[in-house]
């Protein structure tokens, strides 16, 4: 259920960051429509917040490429464990 990242693995920080481009993504194209009408029913779409868009997008896509930096950087080093 998990998206994949680049190494093959299943990535919960991306798989998150996904889902918040394509809600923020969601939302600004349905603020695009402004509402729809039908006959028993009246939808009405507002855009999100510019400022609460950018938290809602750094905090994922930054803990990701955050995520990503530290595995890059201790890749290959020893437990420190006791055994």
């Amino acid at each position: 259920m998990w998206v994949k990242n680049t190494s093959g693995k299943q990535d919960a920080m991306l798989t998150f960051a996904v889902i918040s481009f394509a809600v923020v993504t969601t939302n600004l194209l349905l603020s695009t429509l402004g509402s729809f009408q039908g006959e028993t029913i009246s939808l009405t779409f507002h855009a999100l917040d510019s400022g609460s868009m950018t938290a809602y997008l750094a905090a994922t896509f930054g803990a990701y490429v955050t995520r990503r930096w530290t595995d890059k950087r201790f890749e290959g080093t020893e437990s420190l464990d006791a055994e």
